[in-house]
């Protein structure tokens, strides 16, 4: 039988799947999905655009088996490239019972050549538009192998998705849904914006609301007749979880990518949902935070809970991955103003940036616990298929690993730059036990005054989720040493500020965001040595501070340092001047060699003023250093 030519019958039967390995470690319990997850919405909406005389059935396998002799004309798959492994595994399996198989998502998208190899169709890109004709060929007998996506489907009388399908009682909330698609940014290792685009859709707000209404009123009504036809002991348990805020219907989950995308537009949006007096949470860019008004109006309508892709706390690694929007310095008063609004903070970091050595796991839990984070999600960093980062690590001979099972944010896949593969899985591992351990909660949620059951009961199920999966990990030494050398010191002389000679145009007076020393340092890749790298502006302050750091460094690395002053922009006299100080450099000899390179030919005046006891510090070391 060819199913591409198969005809079904008057009542064809649909069996939608998101796959889900069974002997996945990061698999969750029961208990741990209804307290911090919810399904992905793109079923629910293939679901709503198939015809109604089609009987559809979904199974989420993260909650449930597959039955492979469920009674089915058509299986359709979604797709992301992690559980592509699976998805060809089920769909082998329907087919070799005569089914007809189509996968679409992110993953066929992308590599369509090696799904087809696995279906008897894939639908490329959103669907909205493509699968009413896929479901019109099926029933003529001329399904065809491709179906690709030419225009971004519209938002306006959109079909709302048929969450009701979703397994009860199996998600922290089943009422998702979405106002905008695609996004304007165009951060490297982000799929979103090559797949919805690089603008932004907005959904027409008279019909967020509209669907909101119905789908609170149906799932207040499903609620209440599983109480009823449960027990007692059942209805009691249920009213108290709704009470402290743990049932499912809760909160509204805004699945967008980039919900605050249009101030606007979410301004209109926010002012309605007051109406509906619901709890809600989205995710949203940190900057959000910048907007007191907004923060205060999101607050209002009923927001409790907000992503934010913080990614990293390097300014480096922010500027590496387009990120530059994510401003470090304003994390802390962003995060803040969520805070005294009583909008729990739910961070996005990604460890393994081109920037990012072993310093980078302890700078973030430490970041996170000081500022009182609720919870937060790691990951290592994924080059996915259709990303601008795949292509570069492709073309640079850096991917190990194409085990698509493995691209799921949690496996270390290529070859990092400032630190080995092992140590960027291991600090993964050790900065999620880190961050949920017991006296990590406690301090970080110890001050909230809302919603205080829910945040402690969802770091429970992330302990027990970590606790179960994850490998302890650990760092090594080296790690501390290098947190603790790096940093931004302020600059506080601004007067007899000497330009640096190897710059170009190295004269006049220093802006306000260069009023500081950025110290950078990573191990050398060919011998035993740190180098530290140097930029902005050198007072004798900072440069007593840089060689204190220095000397603790190396009485605890036991290494040769190397300090590159070729980026200092201005240093001062009395800088210099502390930089040769004999007593301060004694400190260091007996437990390495210090040598500070371009450190004579960018300020030749002021070190020919001072005097040196050991020469020897600026013996040149090789320029690849």
């Amino acid at each position: 039988m060819n199913p591409s030519t198969c005809q079904v019958g008057i009542h064809p039967k649909l069996l939608l799947l998101d796959p889900y390995p069974r002997e996945n470690p990061y698999r969750m319990t029961a208990s741990e999905r209804r307290s911090i997850w919810f399904p992905k919405l793109s079923l629910p909406v293939i679901a709503a655009y198939t015809p109604p005389h089609w009987e559809v059935q979904l199974i989420d396998e993260a909650v449930q088996n597959i039955d492979f002799e469920t009674p089915c004309d058509v299986v359709g798959v979604s797709v992301m490239t992690c559980y592509a492994p699976r998805a060809y595994e089920i769909s082998a399996e329907f087919r070799k019972r005569g089914k007809m198989v189509i996968l679409g998502g992110v993953h066929p998208t992308y590599c369509p050549e090696e799904a087809l190899q696995h279906a008897d169709a894939i639908v490329c890109g959103e669907a909205e538009d493509l699968w009413p004709q896929v479901v019109a060929d099926i029933e003529s007998g001329h399904l065809r192998r491709i179906y690709r996506m030419d225009q971004f489907p519209t938002l306006n009388n959109y079909q709302q998705p048929r969450i009701s399908l979703l397994n009860p009682d199996s998600y922290m909330t089943r009422l998702c849904t979405f106002t905008t698609r695609g996004c304007h940014f165009d951060c490297e290792f982000c799929s979103v914006s090559p797949f919805n685009g690089k603008t932004t859709r907005r959904r027409p707000i008279p019909e967020v609301i509209e669907e909101l209404t119905r789908a609170k009123e149906w799932l207040r009504s499903d609620i209440i007749d599983r109480m009823t036809r449960g027990s007692l002991w059942n209805a009691l348990t249920t009213s108290l979880r709704i009470w402290v805020g743990l049932e499912e219907g809760s909160i509204v989950a805004f699945v967008d990518d980039l919900h605050n995308s249009h101030r606007a537009y979410c301004r209109e949006l926010w002012e309605a949902l007051k109406s509906l007096n619901i709890k809600w949470g989205c995710q949203s860019t940190l900057f959000l935070g910048d907007d007191p008004e907004m923060v205060q109006l999101a607050a209002e309508s009923g927001c409790v809970s907000v992503f934010v892709g913080m990614e990293s706390l390097s300014e480096d690694s922010l500027d590496e991955t387009n990120k530059g929007f994510n401003q470090v310095r304003k994390f802390e008063h962003q995060i803040t103003m969520f805070h005294d609004h009583g909008i729990m903070v739910n961070p996005g970091l990604v460890f393994g940036f081109d920037n990012d050595d072993e310093s980078v796991f302890e700078t973030a839990v430490d970041f996170l616990i000081r500022n009182k984070v609720e919870l937060a999600y790691f990951n290592v960093l994924t080059p996915l298929p259709g990303t601008a980062l795949f292509e570069r690590y492709k073309q640079e001979d850096r991917l190990f690993d194409q085990d698509w099972s493995k691209y799921d944010g949690k496996h270390v896949v290529f070859h990092p730059k400032r630190m080995t593969a092992e140590q960027l899985q291991e600090g993964f591992f050790w900065a999620n036990h880190q961050m949920y351990s017991w006296a990590s909660i406690w301090k970080r949620i110890s001050h909230t005054s809302q919603r205080f059951i829910p945040r402690l009961e969802m770091n429970w199920q992330f302990r027990k989720l970590i606790s179960r999966s994850t490998p302890q990990g650990s760092l090594s030494p080296l790690a501390k040493v290098l947190k603790n050398l790096q940093g931004k010191l302020p600059t506080f002389e601004t007067s007899h500020l000497i330009p640096n000679a190897l710059l170009e145009n190295p004269h006049g007076l220093p802006k306000a965001q260069e009023l500081f020393l950025k110290v950078k340092a990573r191990r050398h890749d060919a011998f035993s040595a740190l180098i530290i790298e140097l930029e902005g502006s050198l007072d004798h302050l900072n440069a007593q501070e840089l060689l204190n750091r220095i000397t603790l460094a190396a009485r605890d690395a036991k290494m040769d340092i190397v300090v590159n002053f070729e980026h200092v922009k201005q240093a001062t006299p009395k800088a210099i001047q502390t930089l040769v100080d004999g007593d301060l450099l004694k400190a260091i000899t007996p437990y390495a060699k210090l040598r500070y390179r371009k450190l004579k030919e960018a300020f030749q005046s002021a070190v020919s003023e001072v005097s040196v006891g050991d020469w020897e510090i600026f013996d040149e070391v090789p320029h690849h250093a």
